[in-house]
């Protein structure tokens, strides 16, 4: 990958690794930062910030602290641990600072996947940015729970915390063991080669490894969840936003990101046929869904309409609207 790599450090002392891709100077349109999701590393979007660049956009993306080669929170650096999700909002606070005394062209769009997605969202409603749009894959408006009630479990996790328990993993948490290194039923996407290519980087890199959460981290998503899903939220939201969701999604809330969008005032909601979690590291087909909504969004940002169709499985009436 080409552009510059470095590390921030964030306010309590940690460094941050980010990492800079530029578009061909002579077909600049702006600048997309991008917010990968829990476990994910620089490394694993050098596709989509490739492709990125091939549209026009330069992209600045990093290393969210505890995981990738950011500076970790445990002894244990497989453990996916953090205390409150305000030290991500304030880590993305100071990389969106630095982006723009990089250099960075605008206008800015953030985009972010799951986790990445989740933290994007909180940080363009409550932070001042520079950002006049935002697209999220799979956003972790909300996760998939067990079979258990949400008031128990929520109860169960917060005693945990109180009980010292905050750096232990959850129950269903662990290393990162072969369940992870199974590409049969896993959840996350149905693309083999890309699977794969995961698996090699971090066996080239194994400090990239991450396994399971922590109850601090579980109990922290849980309040940043009740944050987001609050009524006002939504509402108060209103630039244009682009939601894609993953019609085979098992990580996070399909419904929670369906009534997130009616809730915000600009906002379109696509389905991808098929997919699985990971929307970006899809197959083939998966992800040229996805671009054709990307495209489709960002060149009407500046048409003030979306001419394209919308494609198979997404919800018409959303898609081609721009409010």
């Amino acid at each position: 990958m080409s552009g510059d790599e470095d590390y921030f450090q964030a306010a309590d002392g940690l460094q941050i690794r980010w990492c800079y891709r530029p578009a061909p100077a002579t077909d600049s349109r702006g600048t997309i930062v991008l917010l990968n999701g829990r476990t994910e590393y620089l490394e694993k979007y050098a596709e989509t910030m490739a492709d990125l660049n091939r549209r026009g956009w330069s992209a600045y993306s990093m290393d969210w602290r505890g995981q990738g080669l950011s500076d970790r929170l445990t002894a244990n650096r497989l453990k996916g641990h953090v205390g409150r999700f305000r030290d991500y909002l304030e880590d993305l606070d100071r990389f969106v600072d630095l982006v723009r005394r990089h250099g960075a062209a605008g206008p800015f769009i953030l985009m972010g996947h799951s986790m990445g997605g989740h933290i994007g969202l909180r940080f363009l409603r409550e932070r001042r940015h520079p950002f006049i749009a935002a697209v999220v894959t799979s956003p972790m408006i909300d996760i998939e729970l067990p079979a258990v009630p949400r008031r128990l479990l929520r109860g169960y996790v917060r005693a945990a915390v109180r009980l010292g328990f905050d750096q232990a993993y959850v129950p269903s948490g662990a290393a990162y063991v072969k369940k992870d290194r199974r590409f049969s039923d896993n959840p996350l996407t149905s693309d083999r080669e890309r699977f794969q290519r995961r698996l090699d980087e971090i066996a080239a890199n194994p400090r990239l490894a991450l396994g399971g959460v922590t109850y601090g981290w579980l109990d922290a998503a849980f309040r940043s969840i009740e944050r987001i899903l609050a009524p006002g939220f939504a509402r108060g939201l209103d630039l244009p936003l682009l939601i894609v969701r993953a019609a085979e999604d098992r990580i996070v809330s399909r419904a929670a990101q369906k009534h997130f969008c009616r809730r915000a005032p600009n906002c379109r909601l696509v389905d991808v046929p098929a997919a699985r979690h990971e929307l970006l590291v899809e197959t083939d087909a998966c992800r040229q869904v996805f671009w054709q909504a990307f495209d489709c969004f960002t060149d009407g940002l500046n048409a003030g309409h979306c001419a394209a169709q919308p494609p198979s499985g997404g919800d018409p009436g959303r898609h081609n609207r721009l409010n």
